[in-house]
């Protein structure tokens, strides 16, 4: 990072553990928010390089991996992960405190806390994978997937894979020490590419694509307790727990409600046309969607944090606020450009004939990808100004126009009209997000 962002880094972790000599905490905060707003666009590029490496990185390796495996593996098998991981999705989602949100923007110092946090999901995890291993049987009945429904079985570990993590790794966020994230994504896609090819090359199904995601979070887990050591106890305060809840749980139903409004589409088409379809729309959504959200999520990650320290400072909210909005619109459109010139070239010659179904789902997603980037930054705003209850009106108003327009469309225009069903929530979403924005103090 820059000097300046280092700066702003430590008057920021002086503000969350108490350690800045004393004095008014009034006057503290009054120094952390004159700091960033010195060296406002230096304190987000300086985070955002960092963590847009993270993600640039993660999405280039991610991409390799798509072109490696989609030639090695049928659209079948892709539809056969995308069943498992959406329910393993739903299940997280909808069982998120959001505990460690709430460690970000806290004043207090967190060490405390880690031991609950850690508890709490782990036990969350352990539960969450004993259900698709129960219902393995009427989730493949639901998707179609015969005797692949074994898949649900085998995702189970997962979630509990991910449970492990150092819970000390929340304090990066308070530090704004983002090349830990791009240490972080850049082992696990790693270890999911090379060994997941092995997994791939032995099984040539499904199979291979469960074990590359195995254990590329294994290899994240690990390498968090050497990043963020921490010995963590099988413990559990209520006291700290509900500390952490009254925060997280309104960004835990909004997260919930922006969840259904991603997930409805894969499960209409999953329900409606089969993996194969299913397989197809995939690739499409997260080559529409990548570019934009990639860097909308490195934006989102560094914007959180700055934002609950400029919480009196309306003018450099907003002056931050538009530079990043306008750095979203023209990132997607000019990637919203190249694939309407050169789409067709790119599916037929990276992912082969087998996906050329993929092409029409996928322009509309370009536009999809930029309307989610808005939405997203608008979210990372609210939370930071402790707000994110009021995220779940837009969330909600989502979830709800998507479920009315999605299986009627994709019923009459398959995967394209699930996208479009997609862009016709967010345009929905979207002027009242822009309106709780400006009720904001």
């Amino acid at each position: 990072m820059g000097e300046v962002t280092k700066r702003a880094a430590q008057a920021v972790e002086a503000a969350g553990t108490g350690e800045s000599g004393g004095g008014d905490p009034g006057d503290r905060h009054e120094e952390i928010s004159r700091k960033l707003r010195e060296g406002l666009l230096k304190t987000f590029f300086g985070g955002f390089s960092w963590a847009a490496a993270a993600r640039g990185l993660t999405s280039i390796g991610t991409a390799l991996r798509y072109v490696v495996f989609v030639r090695l593996l049928r659209p079948f098998d892709f539809g056969v992960i995308a069943s498992a991981t959406m329910v393993m999705a739903a299940l997280l989602a909808g069982t998120d405190p959001r505990m460690g949100h709430a460690l970000i923007q806290q004043e207090d110092r967190i060490d405390p806390y880690l031991d609950t946090l850690f508890t709490t999901y782990l036990v969350r995890a352990l539960i969450l994978a004993m259900i698709p291993v129960l219902f393995a049987r009427q989730l493949g009945g639901f998707f179609q997937l015969g005797n692949a429904q074994t898949v649900f079985l085998a995702m189970a570990p997962l979630p509990i894979i991910r449970s492990l993590q150092s819970p000390r790794f929340i304090s990066l966020y308070r530090h704004l020490d983002f090349h830990y994230v791009t240490i972080l994504n850049v082992s696990e896609v790693g270890a999911s590419l090379v060994l997941g090819l092995i997994g791939v090359l032995y099984w040539r199904d499904w199979r291979g694509l469960v074990f590359s995601m195995l254990v590329g979070a294994a290899v994240q887990t690990i390498l968090t307790y050497w990043l963020f050591p921490h010995r963590p106890r099988l413990a559990f305060s209520k006291t700290h727990a509900k500390t952490m809840l009254s925060f997280g749980l309104w960004m835990s139903f909004g997260s919930l409600c922006e969840f259904i409004a991603k997930q409805l589409d894969n499960l209409t088409v999953g329900h409606l046309l089969g993996p194969g379809a299913l397989g197809n729309y995939q690739m499409a959504f997260r080559a529409g969607e990548m570019p934009v959200v990639e860097f909308t999520t490195s934006a989102s990650l560094v914007t959180f944090p700055m934002v609950a320290r400029m919480r009196k400072d309306r003018g450099a909210r907003v002056r931050l606020y538009w530079a990043v909005i306008g750095m979203v619109i023209v990132v997607g459109f000019a990637y919203a450009a190249f694939i309407f010139a050169f789409g067709d070239r790119v599916v037929l010659r990276l992912f082969g004939p087998a996906w050329v179904h993929a092409l029409n789902p996928l322009k509309v997603l370009c536009i999809y990808g930029i309307l989610q980037g808005i939405l997203m930054i608008g979210r990372s705003f609210l939370s930071g100004l402790g707000k994110p209850k009021r995220y779940l009106i837009p969330a909600a108003i989502r979830a709800a126009g998507l479920a009315i327009v999605i299986y009627p469309l994709t019923a009459t225009h398959g995967p394209t009209g699930a996208a479009v069903a997609g862009v016709i929530s967010l345009l929905l979403a979207l002027p009242v997000m822009a309106y709780l924005l400006r009720q904001v103090d």
